[in-house]
């Protein structure tokens, strides 16, 4: 298991996360207020529930300013009301987790990191550059399928034979 569900309580909350900053909290409070799922709406309010989103960043990334809070913003109104728990790790505070989510060495931040309600991780989303005023849409439409899981874990819909084709491909892919 990458994080236990222990572990993943004591992230903080947007709420514990906003406390923190006190003063220095309006940036990020006026990126939340204005983020909006727009058209994906309808798409966000049928993820399965519960989710919890483990979401790591580094709170001094002009990045994780500008996607952070979409992303809370994104959770909040996801699924059923109260269905996605979202919490904050900034970076320094939780190398143990960063270390386990590195690809090819390094790591691309903000990251979140999905699990059900059985705690078994579902999706994994990875930050991909986006400009403090660049497509938000974009970036939620990817951290929507991460939410949901269906992209990685073509099984959690109850077909075996999409589970094995996937695994196939998978072993194919590492060996070639």
């Amino acid at each position: 298991m990458s994080v236990s569900k222990e572990r993943f309580r004591e992230g903080l909350t947007w709420n514990e996360w906003m406390d923190r900053l006190a003063d220095d909290c309006f940036p990020w409070e006026e990126r939340y207020r204005a983020a909006s799922l727009g058209r994906l709406r309808a798409d966000y309010q049928d993820v399965p529930t519960p989710r919890y989103v483990l979401c790591l960043f580094d709170p001094g990334a002009a990045e994780s300013l500008a996607i952070t809070p979409v992303l809370a913003k994104a959770c909040d109104q996801a699924g059923e009301a109260g269905g996605v728990d979202f919490r904050l790790f900034p970076v320094d505070e939780a190398r143990d987790i960063a270390d386990q989510y590195r690809a090819d060495g390094a790591l691309d931040l903000p990251l979140c990191v999905v699990f059900d309600d059985d705690w078994i991780q579902v999706g994994v989303w990875r930050h991909h550059h986006v400009e403090p005023d660049g497509d938000v849409q974009a970036t939620l439409d990817s951290f929507l399928h991460s939410l949901v899981g269906e992209s990685e874990f073509p099984w959690r819909s109850g077909r075996e034979a999409a589970r094995k084709r996937w695994m196939q491909a998978e072993r194919a892919r590492e060996q070639g």
